[in-house]
């Protein structure tokens, strides 16, 4: 009777799940996978079926800013949690599973009280209509949340981020009423390098108070360490060490984990069946008939190994097709006494903005220019550094290409 017990929790431990299950601004979501439509957005998500609305559509390309979010990842192997920002409006739903969302309301809130970002923002008078302001504000925040992960910053009340990042920092939100001066001020005021006198009009900083003790006295307060603002809420982390996977062929959404069941899934496909590859679906900003299109099937493929790798030995840095724009830049940037993989992250950077490179992956912007004549700036660096493309066949075979012009 003890064995039959076993052996029954074991196959219902290995039994497929039939849900996805995410967070928003640590609230737990749980969707049935039976009765999605796999092309739903997250914006359509968040302002239709949830309270957190401070998300806006605007243009609907991931060129704005004024939908973004947080998105946060766990790794069980790691215990390690990354945090980026992503356009919601090009986010699929179904990529969230196991993912933690923060909006502008999950920063702060009028019952809650204001984030120190919100705060600010306020002070150095830079929103006016406030459509932009909630993305903005995620972007700020994100900046400060990556910049101060690995060691506490050196002041008190300030931030490691340097007051170069913090130009950067809202460089793809876009705003057409206050100007970028007093936005940038805003997130320069986080910066432990900052000049004060640099600053602009602000209701914190009075005339003849430029001594930095003096006026972290009025700014609001920021303290990294103590905050509690997106922390990855534990009861994902339990669902992703539980470690449920997703039927492959069951729904019309699937996540293949490896190369191998990939081409099973595809060779299934009926003949004729609309099938879209998945990984960070930035395509859809640029080609729009894409939303129109209705596909039968969609593959997720960032969770295939193989396409997930970076390597780094004497010949140079290999990476996968859906590893991200942003990630390439690190691992190039990462090669040190390398000036031509420095001068490509540095070219890399100017590739859309951060919250379309932190999704958007090498791969498919190299399909995108190969097969749908996209103007790719990443194609065109690539060239010039004679890299070498492998390219899947429908057997198991491979074949390597270099670039040319």
């Amino acid at each position: 009777m003890g064995e039959q017990k076993v052996i029954e929790e074991i196959e219902e431990a290995m039994k497929s799940k039939t849900s996805m299950v995410f967070a928003i601004n640590g609230e737990r979501f749980e969707l049935e996978l039976s009765s999605l439509d796999p092309s739903t957005t997250l914006i359509d998500f968040l302002r239709n079926k949830t309270p957190f609305k401070s998300v806006k559509l605007g243009c609907g390309e991931g060129g704005c800013g004024a939908c973004v979010v947080l998105l946060s990842k766990y790794d069980p192997l790691l215990e390690k949690v990354d945090d980026f920002t992503v356009s919601s409006c090009l986010t699929l739903l179904c990529s969230i599973d196991g993912c933690s969302i923060t909006t502008s309301e999950g920063l702060g809130n009028s019952r809650a009280g204001f984030h120190a970002v919100h705060e600010r923002i306020a002070g150095f008078h830079a929103t006016q209509c406030g459509f932009c302001t909630p993305g903005m504000s995620v972007s700020m925040f994100s900046a400060l949340l990556n910049a101060d992960k690995s060691h506490p910053p050196p002041h008190n009340g300030f931030s490691n981020l340097t007051a170069a990042e913090a130009e950067k920092a809202v460089s793809g939100n876009l705003c057409r009423c206050t100007g970028y001066r007093p936005l940038v001020d805003a997130c320069k005021s986080f910066s432990a390098d900052v000049d004060i006198e640099d600053l602009g009009y602000n209701s914190f900083c009075k005339k003849g108070e430029q001594n930095r003790a003096e006026v972290l006295k009025t700014l609001p307060c920021y303290d990294h360490a103590t905050s509690q603002v997106c922390k990855f809420p534990e009861f994902l982390k339990e669902e992703i060490k539980n470690g449920m996977v997703l039927d492959p062929r069951k729904y019309r959404w699937s996540s293949p984990v490896s190369v191998s069941e990939l081409q099973g899934l595809l060779s299934e496909a009926e003949n004729g069946m609309a099938v879209k590859l998945v990984a960070g679906n930035t395509s859809t900003g640029y080609y729009k008939e894409e939303k129109q299109r209705t596909y039968e099937r969609f593959f997720d493929v960032r969770r295939i190994p193989e396409l997930a790798v970076v390597r780094r030995d004497e010949k140079g840095v290999e990476l996968g097709a859906a590893v991200t724009i942003s990630k390439a830049i690190e691992v190039l940037r990462g090669e040190e006494n390398v000036s031509m993989l420095e001068k490509l992250a540095d070219h890399m950077e100017k590739i859309a903005n951060r919250f379309v490179r932190n999704t958007g992956t090498v791969g498919g912007n190299i399909m995108m220019a190969q097969r749908k004549q996209f103007p790719s700036d990443l194609t065109t660096i690539l060239v010039a550094a004679r890299a070498t493309v492998k390219i899947m066949s429908s057997g198991s075979g491979q074949e390597e290409f270099t670039f040319h012009d």
